[in-house]
Order: C-alpha cells, then structure tokens, then sequence
C-alpha cells in the first residue's frame, strides 16, 4: 500500500515539473512577428536606387570634349544635361524631342557630339574679343528635311548702324573715278566666302560697316570706337578678318553641322573688356 502510495506521488510530482518546465519555456520559444511599417521600412533601405540609362559628362579644360552613353534615353533629358553643361541653350525640333538613343562614345568636341545626337544640327557662334575660341550661344537639332530655325531666332540687334561717306563734289568720269578706285584708301571685295581689305588710316566704324555691307549682314554700333585702322589683306575668313582688325570686334554666325558652312548673322562693335585684376 506504501510502495503504491509513494509511486503515485512520484507521478504527480513528475506531472507538475514538466507541466511548469513547458509553462516556463513558452516565452523563450515564441516568435515575435515584425511590425509591418518597420518591414516595410527595411526593404526600402535595402533597395537600390534605380540608375539613370544615360550618362553625359564634360572634360574641364578647353576645349572641351564629351562623353555620352545611353541606352534606349530619352533624348531631351541628354540635351538637358548638355544644356546645363555648356550654359547654353539647346533646342529640339518636335521630331527630336520624341526620339530615344543608344550611345556610346568619349573624347568627342562639341560639333562631333551633336552630331551623333541628331541627323541636322547646327550652332549659333560668337567670335572675337580675347577668348581664342568661338563661344556658342545656341544649339539647334533637327530631323531630316526639317525646316532650320530663323537667322534671328538667337541673335538679333538692338540698332544698326548707317554711315554716309563719298564726296558729293567730286566728279565722275570714267578716268577720274578708275582713278579713285586705285587710290581709294578703303577697299572691300567680299567673293566665294572670302574677304580681301585695303584700309589706310580709316575709322574702324567705317571699315566695319564696309564689310558688312559686302558680307550682307547688319552692323551695329553698340560703342564708338575711336580706333583708326592701317591693314591690307587678301581672301581671309570673316571671322579672320574681324579678329584682324580689333578686339572689340564681334562676328556672329551660324554653322551648319552637316555642310560646315558657315552663315555670317551679324557685326558688332563693342566696348572694350575691363582689365582683369
């Protein structure tokens, strides 16, 4: 009766070391469920931002050349980062502004580029001054066959100079006036894109307007210089010749990316640069 009595008990107490050893151990085997906002949270830390599919970027030292990969990119978003690049104005037609490129090429100039970007492209410059290179103030692209902007889309004048010169006096026979021609201390001639300048001891103004006149472009006169020109040359550029003649000359011009001609826009005559300090 004792043996079965003492059995029973050690049963129970057996009973109730398991029974507070599975109580006890409930806590330490439970799984604690994330919260929700923190999960969500984790997975957007954990996420990569998503990589742009182009890439445009600009050497430092003039003159400057790119470099542009893309694949399958917008191309308004390239033009617009060359735009901010270059500090200079970038204009698509409506055909380009729908088309996406692929890419991929380094160490090009600035004309080189564009024309990897679109099939017509072309340039509206500024040339003269200190600055050895042309400085681009516009950028047009185009498809084929599209319509070219205006000649006066970028570069237009606030006046325009006109200067009255000859003497009225003066008689005009035939021998006279060959005469006058050999001996004229100003001569112009403006033929196949080049120009030739005969000036001795005369007003850069009058010279500058001269040229203009023979090239087809208006002058302006935003500073009256009192330069006074002694120079002779023969078949120069426009640009060569202005640059020859004062550094407070300003050629204005258009180039044609798929011909490379050039399309004289305006001269000005400006005030001359501040020294630097």
């Amino acid at each position: 009766m004792l043996e079965k009595l003492s059995g029973s008990r050690r049963a129970v107490v057996v009973s109730v070391f398991a029974l507070a050893l599975l109580t006890a151990s409930a806590p330490i085997f439970a799984i604690q469920k994330p919260n929700p906002d923190e999960q969500k949270a984790g997975a957007a830390s954990d996420k990569k931002p998503e990589e742009k599919p182009w890439s445009v970027r600009m050497s430092k030292g003039a003159p400057h050349t790119f470099t542009v990969k893309a694949k399958e990119a917008n191309l308004p978003e390239i033009t617009a980062e060359l735009s901010r690049l270059l500090k200079v104005p970038v204009s698509l037609s409506p055909l380009m502004s729908k088309q996406r490129v692929s890419l991929d090429f380094g160490g090009l100039n600035l004309e080189a580029t564009l024309r990897m970007l679109a099939p017509q492209s072309s340039i509206d410059y500024v040339s003269g001054g200190d600055d050895p290179q042309p400085r681009p103030l516009a950028i047009y692209l185009q498809a084929l066959n599209e319509r070219p902007p205006s000649l006066t889309e970028t570069v237009r004048g606030t006046n325009e100079a006109i200067l009255i010169e000859g003497d009225t006096e003066e008689g005009t026979g035939g021998d006279e006036q060959k005469k006058k021609e050999e001996e004229d201390p100003l001569r112009v001639t403006f033929a196949n894109n080049t120009l030739s300048v005969r000036a001795r001891k005369q007003p850069l103004s009058v010279v500058l307007y001269k040229i203009a006149t023979e090239v087809g472009v208006p002058f302006e006169m935003r500073f009256e210089s009192p330069e006074v020109v002694d120079v002779e040359f023969t078949n120069y550029t426009v640009e060569q010749a202005v640059r020859s003649l004062s550094p407070g000359v300003r050629f204005y011009y258009r180039l044609d990316l798929q011909t490379f001609q050039v399309q004289p826009l305006r001269i000005a005559l400006v005030a001359p640069s501040a020294p630097k300090s």
